[in-house]
């Protein structure tokens, strides 16, 4: 689907794409194929596209996949595509906020004799793209691999390297789950309307084991997430003032696992995260735990 025809189904409709809802439509077809080919789409998938739109993604979905889940929030769109697909049963639609919508109802789909894969494709909506990927990791161990389409920035920070201003709690969170791949940059005039940033084609392949062992998963993350909270100050700094551990214990912990006390949040890789997290866990002396 083309820049006119996306504008003139508004235009025939007597609306606008809502901004409320994020709605920039892909307008080129070129781009299609390269979603495809990252989601290594094979016909016993079964894909999850968050935000079907107008339906030209989806119409590609559906002729290399065994079954495409579309899910589309906004009413007007889902008619569209209830006529559009209508008598396409390897198409299942549903007019619901992904946010909302119970993935573990879609994630049992298939049969010892007829087994599937599941996929996610998606072009998210910026404002809530950081709630979906964590409601996607929650499912790592059903969902195979993700394709989403994002804002640049916040597929940067996804990729980014310790050091840098983009490396944050995010990194981390995505980086424990799945390896990220950047596939793509694409610049405003690839969408209908134009948004005011450039996007990214981000691929997240889920993995079978957390990159990293931790003894208790909610304990590391607390710590990753306050660590970043000031991530200009000194690590130490950060940690005693929010209670997670005395100025003594991680003294202890930095001598051990060999860590500069001077040392920013930013400059820890996952790793060393992960070995701060368990040493604190263990010898955690707080009364607030």
């Amino acid at each position: 689907m083309n820049y006119r025809q996306v504008r003139d189904f508004f235009a025939l409709h007597h609306t606008r794409p809502k901004k409320q809802l994020g709605q920039n439509f892909l307008v080129n077809s070129e781009v299609l194929e390269i979603i495809v080919r990252a989601g290594e789409l094979a016909d016993t998938d079964t894909v999850i596209e968050i935000g079907a739109g107008l339906g030209c993604l989806t119409d590609v979905l559906a002729r290399r996949a065994k079954r495409v889940i579309a899910v589309e929030v906004d009413e007007l769109l889902y008619k569209a595509l209830a006529s559009q697909f209508s008598t396409d049963s390897h198409i299942q639609l549903l007019n619901t906020d992904i946010l909302k919508l119970e993935l573990d109802s879609l994630l049992c789909y298939g049969t010892e004799t007829a087994p599937t894969t599941f996929k996610v494709i998606a072009n998210l909506p910026y404002s809530i793209t950081t709630p979906i990927l964590w409601k996607l990791l929650d499912h790592h161990k059903q969902i195979h691999n993700c394709v989403l389409m994002m804002q640049k920035e916040v597929a940067e920070r996804i990729v980014a390297e310790p050091g840098g201003k983009d490396y944050g709690a995010l990194t981390i969170g995505v980086a424990y789950r799945t390896d990220a791949t950047l596939i793509a940059t694409l610049s405003p005039e690839n969408f209908y309307p134009a948004p005011k940033v450039d996007s990214a084609l981000l691929k997240l392949k889920m993995r079978e084991n957390p990159k990293v062992r931790v003894e208790n998963e909610e304990f590391f993350f607390k710590v990753v997430r306050t660590a970043f909270r000031t991530r200009r100050k000194m690590l130490k700094n950060t940690l005693v003032r929010s209670r997670l551990a005395s100025a003594q214990v991680l003294k202890t912990a930095f001598e051990e696992l060999g860590i500069a006390p001077e040392r920013r949040a930013e400059t820890l890789d996952i790793t060393e995260f992960a070995a701060l997290a368990n040493f604190l866990f263990f010898n955690y002396d707080s009364p607030t735990r």
